[in-house]
C-alpha cells in the first residue's frame, strides 16, 4: 500500500510503469478498477475484482464489456 501521496500521482506512477489496471480499495464492499489506456473507472464488488481483471487480461472479456456491466466512477484528476 502507498500512503501520503494523492491518488492521481499513484495512478500516474503506475501508468508510467505500464500497469494495465489499478485497484483502489475505497470501502469494505467495493473497489474502483481503473484501466490505464482509457483512464476509465468502474465500481466492482471486492469479491469480483480479481476475477474481472483475470477475465480481461486473459482475453475472455473486454474492457468495453466491463465498462458496460459495472457502474462508472468519476475520474480523479492528476495532482501536480
Amino acid at each position: 500500500m502507498t500512503y501520503g501521496t494523492s491518488i492521481g500521482k499513484r495512478y500516474a506512477r503506475t501508468d508510467e510503469l505500464g500497469v494495465p489496471f489499478a485497484i483502489t480499495v475505497d470501502s469494505t464492499t467495493s473497489v474502483t478498477l481503473r484501466e490505464r489506456d482509457s483512464k476509465d473507472q468502474v465500481r466492482v464488488d471486492v469479491e469480483k475484482a480479481a476475477s474481472v481483471v483475470k477475465e480481461v487480461t486473459e482475453g475472455h472479456t473486454t474492457w468495453a464489456d466491463v465498462w458496460s456491466t459495472f457502474p462508472h466512477q468519476s475520474s480523479t484528476p492528476t495532482d501536480d
